[in-house]
């Protein structure tokens, strides 16, 4: 009986093994991948009609899931001619399909590779304009649906909550474009659920004791600056990856002929449990992909699993953003092309980037702290696998004599009222058409709004006196949406007129940024008053968020 007892034993420890191993199974252009954790089945369109876990299904059934699609001139969806099993062992399986280059389009390989022990599936893909002239989108991205009556629940890190269903929304008042003022007077907006991307390690959707989570080790493919926003969860239990998207502020992508670019990977991992225990194993899962990032299973020349090391140091003002990005596109805040590595330095102006690509990049650093906002410093550096290169240090002077301030250039209107809350419509409808804010008795925090988001005129009182001197008067945007048009005086005197484009931020529940304007206006001492002098900001049509405004002597 006890030797019974071993066999036994035994056996149930052949069958925990058989079932941990991955299997891949591929008929015509269909494929069902399993590891024992999960098991994943693909349709010819490389679609996925079940997720299954604990025989499970989470995903609709009646609604398209995992797909890439990207816009030109319409929706256009990923339509593939192959499927190739690049290696199917026991302990790992990495498949593809292939569309092919069609006129006007690119070439896409969209890649899925599933181990033993990790329970989702990584994904990747590549893009390549295998024509002879330029190819352009709008926007593309990869979604995941998931089944809305089970996983009710959302989260993008910042915030997380139940997740409204579209069948509840077409019943309540349309205020905009995804935006509903519901019965209750609230409002939701497909962009609640928006985030920073290099700030957001994951995001997923959870509830009956299932989650689905997108975790990104690295953002490093995605287009955009360090402050590029966009959509990442919203209703019907929706997972969203942009690689490329004109959301808030940011432009499409026309690619060179030759061109290539790899977006990913990353991972669909599904786990189990309470809610609180699935968000507790899903951050810890997320550190587990930073730590194994590059990943060494990706075998492409266009991922370079050795990598190098940039380190430097910021003078003058130490606190800045870094940004290391590897095209010539004019703006580093709307790069589309190539690879960007972002991070912040510390107080003494130290900084490091590691698991950086191999190549030459431009290195642009500006401000996060003082009154600097319009200064930005500016090198290359060459990145070699397996090395440090430490950058020649990048300056950015903080200007001095400021007789006044309104918040700290950051590129964001994170000091003012409303700014620390959630993402939603209701905020932009609360700041005044007018304020008076005086300098030494306001506060920003309690007098200054996160956006003048209404037509009229805010005006700054302050003390001054004719020295001589002019004035410099600083006045940095965090975000310009609805194509504003700002008027600046000082007693009454213009000494700025400005139209900006649209960002599509502030309409869209950004709280805190979209394109950042430094404007630098002079005030000549004929302009400045004895006694109480007075600044008026104007608009008349549009809406704007604050960076930071000073005053400097000089």
């Amino acid at each position: 009986m006890a030797l019974w007892g071993v066999v036994l034993l035994l056996i149930a420890t052949s069958i925990s093994v058989a079932v941990a191993t991955v299997t891949l199974t591929t008929s015509g252009l269909t494929a069902t991948v399993s590891n024992g954790d999960v098991t994943v089945v693909f349709n010819a369109h490389a679609r996925v009609s079940s997720v299954k876990i604990d025989d499970v299904n989470i995903v609709s059934t009646t609604e398209n899931s995992f797909y890439l699609d990207w816009n030109e001139n319409g929706e256009v969806s990923f339509s593939p001619s192959s499927l190739t099993v690049v290696n199917d062992t026991d302990s790992l399986a990495h498949f593809y399909w292939l569309q092919d280059g069609a006129s006007d389009q690119f070439e896409i390989e969209l890649h899925y590779l599933m181990v033993e022990g990790v329970s989702g599936v990584y994904s990747w893909a590549k893009f390549i304009n295998s024509q002879s002239a330029n190819v352009s989108l709008g926007e593309a991205r990869t979604v995941y649906r998931f089944n809305a009556d089970l996983l009710t629940q959302g989260t993008n890190q910042a915030r997380s909550g139940t997740l409204y269903l579209y069948s509840y929304l077409n019943t309540q008042t349309k205020v905009q474009d995804e935006t509903w003022e519901l019965a209750d007077g609230t409002y939701y907006t497909k962009y609640d659920y928006a985030g920073y991307l290099r700030n957001t390690t994951y995001q997923g959707v959870y509830g009956s004791g299932y989650g689905a989570f997108l975790i990104s080790p690295s953002r490093e493919y995605h287009a955009g600056g360090p402050l590029k926003q966009d959509l990442l969860i919203h209703q019907d239990s929706l997972i969203t990856n942009y690689f490329v998207s004109s959301h808030f502020g940011t432009s499409g992508l026309t690619a060179p002929s030759g061109w290539t670019h790899i977006y990913g990977p990353w991972l669909l991992y599904f786990n189990t449990g309470t809610n609180s225990a699935i968000l507790s194993d899903v951050a810890t899962q997320a550190e587990t992909e930073k730590d194994s990032w590059p990943y060494s299973f990706v075998n492409d020349d266009d991922y370079p699993v050795d990598r190098g090391t940039v380190k430097g140091t910021i003078t003058g003002q130490p606190l800045a953003t870094i940004m290391l990005y590897d095209t010539e596109e004019t703006s580093y805040d709307d790069q589309q092309l190539g690879y960007v590595f972002t991070t912040e330095s510390d107080s003494s102006g130290s900084y490091t980037l590691k698991n950086v690509r191999p190549g030459i990049y431009n290195v642009v650093a500006y401000p996060v702290a003082g009154q600097g906002s319009e200064n930005e410093a500016k090198t290359t550096v060459t990145v070699a696998a397996g090395e440090t290169v430490t950058v020649s240090s990048l300056d950015l002077p903080e200007p001095d004599d400021i007789i006044w301030n309104i918040g700290e250039t950051n590129r964001r209107s994170s000091e003012f009222k409303y700014s620390a809350e959630l993402r939603n419509y209701l905020y932009e409808t609360l700041p005044p058409e007018t304020l008076t804010f005086t300098i030494g008795t306001s506060t920003d925090a309690d007098d200054w709004y996160y956006a003048q988001s209404q037509a009229g005129i805010w005006t700054i009182e302050y003390d001054d006196a004719k020295d001589g001197n002019t004035r410099t008067l600083r006045v940095a945007l965090a975000a310009a949406s609805q194509t504003p048009h700002l008027i600046v005086s000082v007693n009454s005197h213009k000494v700025g007129d400005v139209y900006y484009g649209n960002d599509q931020a502030v309409y869209r529940s950004a709280m805190q940024s979209g394109t950042f304007h430094s404007n630098v206006f002079t005030v000549t001492n004929a302009q400045v008053v004895n006694g109480t002098n007075t600044i008026t900001l104007q608009v008349g049509k549009g809406k704007v968020m604050y960076d930071a405004i000073s005053l400097q002597r000089g």
